[in-house]
């Protein structure tokens, strides 16, 4: 039962990604499962539904970092490990869009978000909540780092963090538009080394 419901997870998933919410229709989500009617509708009664399965899937089970588990032993290793982080989400990818060979992250990535922010009540709420999460493993590491000697500037904890996360999502965005979503390490490193640099002791 849970890999059928994986299943119509990561097929859902797929067209939702090459198209949006409102052009994907329930029966060419059932088609494409291969599934009857009857055993689709057992795990799913309504697009919306599902919708809300695929947001959770995509976004709060595979995009999200884990802070906790990153080094805490230096500024330095944390941020690489930020970095390294996204080759994993880049590999991350539906059943459906590893046999087609396309990438998880494309412009209609975006475009699921803001479906999800309008059609999903707690969805703005969770993002909200993710993103609260997100400045202060930032905040957390950059005071360590001060703490300890590691990073010297008058720049404020926030406005490092604020720096690294921005940067980040700004690169993101402009990769995924050129197709190159599989550089962003590298050129995250690129710039957050040099950054790093400036405030570094």
């Amino acid at each position: 039962m849970k890999d059928t419901k994986e299943h119509i997870i990561n097929t859902a998933s797929t067209l939702f990604l090459q198209k949006n919410f409102k052009e994907v229709t329930m029966k060419e989500i059932v088609d494409k499962t291969g599934l009857s009617k009857g055993a689709f509708y057992h795990y799913f009664e309504s697009k919306e539904k599902l919708f809300m399965e695929v947001i959770d899937n995509i976004l709060f089970s595979q995009m999200y970092f884990d802070y906790d588990k990153y080094s805490n032993k230096s500024f330095y290793e944390f941020y690489h490990a930020c970095a390294n982080n996204t080759n994993v989400i880049n590999e991350t990818k539906s059943e459906n869009i590893q046999d087609t060979g396309k990438s998880f992250y494309s412009p209609n990535f975006y475009f699921l978000i803001f479906d999800a922010m309008n059609l999903l009540p707690d969805f703005r709420k969770k993002m909200e909540g993710y993103l609260e999460k997100e400045r202060n493993a930032w905040i957390s590491a950059i005071k360590r780092a001060r703490e300890c000697g590691e990073i010297k500037t008058t720049l404020t904890d926030k406005h490092i963090a604020s720096f690294f996360i921005s940067t980040a999502d700004g690169i993101a965005l402009n990769l995924i538009i050129g197709g190159k979503y599989g550089n962003l390490k590298k050129e995250l490193l690129s710039l957050w080394n040099e950054f790093y640099k400036s405030i570094k002791t």
